[in-house]
């Protein structure tokens, strides 16, 4: 061998090439066995990430420990021997290439980097097992090519990798709030203004609802035809609420002068889809079914929000074809929830994954920009597509996106800074009185300590509505005798002394008790096999403690699913 090598030591970019083209081919053979077993045998799970890991690790170490290269640094007339030229033995190339490489990566990946800086050309794990790696003098036919190849292909991936990681910051830092302007009511109240449900003994709420309150539907259209922007808080899954929605949306139309549906469920990156959906000649049920897919979750088959999707069809269907149609997108990124839920860093992780679900990491960094700033970019891009060209929307989204005069915050110095401002916040400073915000009756839940709740105030509208009967109605919060309620349980009250019922909401639509709601249908064959594959850990995490939910591919979840969901209704 060492007859065959040049003492040309091989720099990190060289280095960085080959190991690229590995990567490339490592990942291009797995992405072939996973959809092979999708199609072969869908009950199997792929931990995709785990194995791409151990097989790097493994292919390395057996190809330096063999032939002293990889693919790739074959490709690029790289060798990697010991310092007297001989091969490495499989327990230093294993070893080199596993718990070595990690400890190169682990610190800002300042090992790697140490190739830069060091004259001989070594990373940290080279030190360690005294490897080499050179040029070999038996030049490949085609080494320029593959280097080419190599190094277009890295730029392209990498740069649109970081494009689009960057472009997501810019995009949510553009409707970062000025720390000094900001003014909430709650901040500055008089506490004793404020009315505990507790000491509440009279009738006046019921009169006051009799008197003042209208149809939910008229009052919906009414709001929405008074403000440029209507928000509608939702408690997801509620099948009532979502049947309210599709029922409206014509009068919105045409006599609100609504123009645009917004929607927190759809990725913003389908818009042209959608278009394409609800303006097209035939309702296209295959397209209908690719955009629910894209939800983050990707488990949010509840049909009656995709039903919103025919609905706005079947209403451009019949506009003449001089009016302007009805416009829906979406408002949420396209990202991959499920990848950051099971490391365990996000609030909305339902439960413990096993280890090796925690190589998902390298999936997930691209996702990041859209989880820290998911309520900036919601904004952003319901600014762009609506409060910038003055159109007319309603926005259909959870009810903790809507709170327009509330946001946790803390003083520092003679400036009040917000810790995380949300949706409405964001959109209500930045555009003062072009919002207006409705939730639907639901239950008020800020932190884990609500759940708990008894003495509420939502039980406290509970009580009103029944003893009238449960007749559902619309009103107006702002101004009425709900406006400066609250209670001794909620942690928004108990936290935030000034804050009060008028602050949650500025209207309010009851359709019916609590107790009595409606849960969502499934949508048949929402969860593809593909879908199965990639993200069964979540649902075992969320289905598979329910013994009346029993699956093992993704059509006898499916399936479970719907009967399960339609015995509940």
């Amino acid at each position: 061998m060492k007859s065959g090598i040049k003492l040309n030591k091989v720099g990190f970019w060289k280095r960085l090439l080959a190991t690229w083209l590995d990567c490339v081919l490592i990942y291009l053979l797995l992405k072939g066995v996973f959809y092979l077993l999708v199609y072969t045998n869908p009950s199997l799970y792929f931990p995709f990430n785990f194995t791409f890991f151990i097989i790097g690790i493994v292919y390395s170490a057996v190809c330096i420990s063999l032939w002293g290269q990889t693919a790739g640094k074959y490709f690029l007339n790289i060798v990697v021997s010991s310092k007297d030229g001989e091969r490495l033995p499989f327990h230093k190339a294993l070893l080199r290439e596993s718990v070595l490489k990690i400890l190169s990566g682990i610190i800002l990946m300042l090992g790697f980097l140490w190739i830069g800086f060091s004259k001989k050309k070594m990373a940290w794990h080279d030190y360690l097992v005294q490897s080499i790696v050179l040029e070999n003098d038996r030049l490949i036919k085609f080494a320029p090519i593959w280097k080419t190849v190599a190094l277009v292909s890295f730029l392209l991936v990498s740069g649109n990798y970081l494009w689009e990681f960057f472009d997501d910051i810019i995009k949510a830092k553009k409707m970062n709030l000025v720390t000094n302007a900001i003014s909430l009511p709650f901040m500055k109240r008089d506490t004793s203004s404020l009315i505990d449900i507790a000491t509440i003994k009279n009738t006046s709420f019921i009169n006051w609802v009799d008197s003042n309150s209208l149809s939910p539907e008229a009052y919906a259209v009414q709001m929405a035809a008074t403000h440029q922007i209507t928000l509608f808080g939702e408690m997801h899954e509620n099948a009532d609420n979502l049947i309210f929605l599709n029922k409206i949306i014509p009068a919105l139309y045409h006599q609100s002068g609504i123009r645009v549906v917004a929607m927190e469920v759809i990725s913003a990156e389908m818009n042209e889809k959608v278009m394409h959906l609800v303006n097209g000649k035939q309702y296209d049920s295959a397209l209908a079914l690719e955009i629910a897919r894209t939800q983050c979750w990707k488990l949010w088959g509840f049909k009656e929000y995709w039903d919103v999707l025919k609905t706005v069809w079947q209403l451009n269907q019949l506009l003449p074809d001089t009016a302007e149609k009805m416009k829906l997108i979406g408002l949420d990124a396209d990202w991959e929830m499920p990848n950051i839920s099971l490391l365990g860093i996000s609030g909305d992780s339902k439960g413990k994954s096993q280890f090796w679900e925690k190589f998902r990491v390298f999936s997930a960094l691209k996702d990041l920009p859209k989880a820290a700033f998911r309520d900036n970019l919601m904004a952003y891009n319901l600014d762009k597509e609506v409060i910038s060209k003055n159109k007319k929307a309603v926005v259909w989204i959870g009810i903790n996106h809507t709170l327009m005069n509330f946001s946790p915050y803390y003083k520092k110095g003679n400036q009040t800074v917000l810790t995380s401002p949300r949706f409405a916040v964001l959109l209500n400073q930045r555009y003062p009185n072009k919002l207006f915000q409705i939730i639907m009756h639901q239950n008020l839940i800020f932190s884990d300590a609500d759940t708990a709740c008894n003495n509420s105030i939502v039980n406290f509208i509970d009580s009103v509505m029944q003893k009238r009967s449960n007749k559902p109605a619309g009103f107006t919060i702002t101004a009425s005798p709900f406006e400066k309620l609250k209670d001794r349980c909620l942690s928004i009250f108990t936290k935030y002394p000034g804050v009060c019922y008028g602050d949650i909401t500025q209207g309010l639509i009851f359709l019916t008790p609590r107790s009595k709601r409606s849960q969502c249908a499934w949508m048949p064959g929402y969860i593809s096999n593909e879908m199965f594959m990639k993200y069964k850990p979540m649902y075992d995490l969320l289905f598979g403690r329910n013994p009346a939910i029993k699956f093992k591919t993704a059509t006898e979840l499916n399936k479970t699913l719907v009967d399960h969901l339609t015995e509940d209704n």
